[in-house]
């Protein structure tokens, strides 16, 4: 019979974060509960929806007796945000109730059996490296914005994890957009994997990742699953089917004009303008001179809008209209202090990258009146 006893803050923090596993829409009730299992010292707590995301986490434990059980995931979320601040005292009673104790207050939960619920199975024969977890969330914020979320085209809507010794690539595309990140990882001797990985889990694996931790993140990818193991934190997903479009057909070999300007100012003005935007279609217009950026967008609904912006231009003049929204979400990843908007003319797609790195590109399809 399962029994612990653990911090209040490391329970409440745990079931928040696998949590998030549970669809709610399972056909099958005991997949909308989170597990718990009280082993020699420590309380594991694991949550999946059977499909795209496995959470598992760990918290240390005392007076711990064996067994294990689960409870309805809202539920106990609920009642582990509202307990004081004191030692929690978990306790497997009759009927596959669980009883929580902490000071004055008392629950007894309904569970259900803890061999009803189902997890995904290990992974077999996987290849695995270490990566900063810096690092891999900056990856994954850069390229998850162009996942889509079309379900009629399952393979798009999840990015494809490329792994290759020293290099870790990641790309997406929403057909409206790509987004291609390349990372230097030290790993020379790692076996070649291709997969596709759902936003769902690469959303999870963003959070719970620390741009300060020392310890790396542990990334390990078999044929049809991958596993991130964050500290005391694992999630695992079941991979997406099927056959990634040939991405490299859409990256313009080259562009003749190419505008550089202040990251954080074009952000701004992009903010901006989308107020405007928004009412048509989310249309803005970049024309480009020698020295200056004119971000403008029109309705006429609600009016006009114009922000300039200093630039540096090396080509003719040209004017582009994009997504605002599109072109945001790239902007705003970028953590450079300029940034090169790489254009070839109004019928063509535009790139934006980082200046002074070519570890990411973003590509832009342009929109016509």
């Amino acid at each position: 019979m399962l029994s612990a006893v653990c911090g209040r803050d490391a329970l409440h923090e745990a079931v928040h974060t696998v949590g998030r596993g549970v669809s709610g829409r399972s056909t099958q009730p005991v997949q909308n509960n989170i597990y718990l299992s009280a082993q020699a010292d420590h309380l594991r707590l694991v949550a999946t929806d059977l499909e795209f995301i496995s959470l598992e986490a760990s918290i240390p434990a005392t007076n711990t007796e064996q067994g294990a059980i689960t409870v309805p995931a809202r539920f106990f979320q609920e009642v582990t945000s509202n307990l004081p601040e004191a030692d929690v005292a978990l306790k497997e009673i009759e009927s596959n109730g669980l009883s929580v104790q902490c000071a004055r207050s008392r629950y007894q939960i309904r569970g259900m059996a803890a061999e009803d619920f189902e997890m995904l199975p290990p992974l077999a024969d996987a290849t695995t490296f270490e990566v900063e977890q810096a690092l891999l969330r900056d990856v994954i914020r850069q390229t998850r914005i162009a996942v889509s979320t079309d379900e009629t085209r399952p393979t798009l809507t999840g990015a494809l994890l490329s792994l290759q010794p020293n290099l870790l690539e990641v790309v997406a595309t929403d057909t409206h957009r790509l987004a291609l990140r390349r990372a230097a990882i030290d790993q020379p001797n790692v076996q070649r994997r291709d997969a596709i990985v759902s936003a769902r889990a690469l959303t999870e694996v963003e959070r719970i990742l620390h741009a300060e931790a020392e310890i790396p993140a542990k990334v390990s990818v078999s044929d049809n699953q991958i596993e991130f193991v964050v500290g005391t934190v694992t999630i695992a997903s079941r991979l997406i089917e099927g056959q990634f479009p040939d991405y490299q057909k859409v990256v313009p070999e080259s562009c003749d004009k190419r505008l550089t300007v202040n990251t954080r100012e074009l952000e701004a003005a992009l903010r901006r303008s989308v107020i405007v935007a928004r009412e048509d279609a989310y249309r803005i217009t970049l024309d480009a001179e020698m020295d200056l950026l004119k971000v403008s967008a029109e309705s006429p609904d609600v009016g006009v809008v114009v922000e300039e912006i200093e630039a540096e231009l090396e080509g003719d003049q040209v004017t582009v209209a994009f997504n605002s929204r599109y072109l945001l979400d790239a902007i705003a990843v970028i953590t450079a202090e300029k940034v090169h908007l790489e254009l070839s003319g109004p019928l063509n797609p535009g790139m934006v990258r980082p200046a002074g790195g070519a570890d990411y590109t973003y590509v832009l399809m342009p929109m016509q009146k």
